[in-house]
């Protein structure tokens, strides 16, 4: 190997991409951060859980609407969505690429149009 081959930096500073925004972490800030117990550390990940339990039990039904509540959403991207192992994630990307939302933004957007259905399901009953 070649002695004088220069060798990697380590830097006090680095960027990390989150969540459609750059953040700048220091390293120092990094090591002295504690973990939090992962029950604590994303309650928005168990809301999340929830929703894609509930997006895997009625896809049928989200397909059959879906272009009716996405207008830029083709049968096509659908039939990538019943591909996917995991068709909530695969349906927010797809709602991501089509509209440019972020991610959070994505699964507000389904958690809306799932609670006006379910609402307008409850009146004609």
């Amino acid at each position: 190997m070649n002695e004088n081959r220069p060798m990697a930096k380590e830097f006090d500073n680095f960027v990390l991409f989150l969540c459609g925004e750059w953040t700048v972490v220091s390293k120092q800030n990094h090591k002295n951060s504690q973990s939090v117990p992962d029950e604590k550390a994303h309650p928005e990940e168990e809301r999340s859980m929830m929703n894609k339990t509930l997006f895997e039990e009625n896809w049928k039904l989200f397909r059959a609407q879906s272009t009716g509540w996405w207008a830029l959403m083709a049968d096509y991207d659908l039939s990538k969505v019943d591909k996917a192992e995991v068709k909530f994630d695969k349906f927010v990307t797809m709602l991501q690429v089509k509209y440019g939302y972020t991610r959070e933004k994505a699964r507000a957007e389904i958690s809306r149009v799932w609670a006006e259905y379910e609402a307008r399901s409850a009146e004609s009953k």
